[in-house]
């Protein structure tokens, strides 16, 4: 039973121990993501990354996201699954709020993080 209970907390915890592999950045965010968690299913691309922000956030006080992107890459458009806010970097602390509402698929930019992201998502 305890070891049950351990890989459970293991699995639920997975993301936090994930190899994040930094993609690009702006003036206010860096942004990563996690290939071995990337799952391909026809054009379709799902991917968790995280989001650190390079200063806190006032409103909210977080200082980083976690986020788990589905991309189109036929159609050249994502949107969010999930996603989760942290007071610390690197998706560090207890969550100060999360939400598992997808979004609305919305055009990935071209020349931004975004497109940097879809295209090194798709490319595996």
């Amino acid at each position: 039973m305890r070891f049950i209970l351990c890989f459970l907390l293991a699995l639920v915890a997975a993301p936090a121990w994930a190899d994040w592999v930094r993609i690009d950045e702006n003036a206010y965010t860096i942004y990563y993501i996690d290939p071995l968690s990337i799952r391909k299913n026809g054009n379709y691309r799902k991917v968790w990354g995280v989001q650190d922000l390079k200063r806190r956030d006032r409103q909210d006080g977080e200082m980083s996201r976690r986020v788990l992107w589905e991309h189109d890459c036929k159609d050249e458009r994502s949107r969010v699954l999930a996603f989760s806010l942290h007071p610390e970097p690197m998706v560090s602390g207890k969550a100060l709020f999360s939400d598992s509402t997808a979004s609305t698929w919305s055009a990935v930019p071209p020349n931004t993080v975004a497109q940097t992201v879809q295209q090194t998502v798709c490319a595996r």
